[in-house]
């Protein structure tokens, strides 16, 4: 894994997820990638999680739709790029190696390097 989660939240409204990950030292070529990567996503956000004990900061829900899904839930089935390619992806599918996982739905997701 070439990135470490350095922050998961809210904005004080309520209306945008920020996840913010830092190149770790496992980074296979570090000189090539960039040293932080963010992603936002903002309109209509809903958040689903697989373990609400596994997030470390606090959600302000407010705005915020947050959901958990049961065992039920098929949290192993990942979108194939195969599929994607001729359907709408669902949403943002986001692993993380201590097992959780967070599928963000919204209007719009903006991927941005620093």
């Amino acid at each position: 894994m070439d990135w470490s989660l350095e922050n998961f939240g809210t904005d004080p409204g309520g209306k945008e997820v920020k996840l913010t990950f830092t190149q770790n030292k496992h980074a296979i070529r570090p000189d090539t990638l960039p040293s932080r990567v963010m992603l936002a996503c903002t309109g209509n956000v809903k958040l689903a999680f697989n373990d609400l004990n596994a997030i470390a900061a606090p959600l302000n829900d407010e705005g915020i739709e947050i959901a958990y899904f049961d065992e039920e839930c098929d949290w192993l089935c990942i979108l194939s790029a195969e599929l994607a390619r001729v359907q709408k992806p669902l949403g943002l599918d986001v692993r993380f190696v201590n097992g959780l996982v967070v599928r963000i739905f919204c209007d719009e997701a903006t991927f941005t390097t620093a």
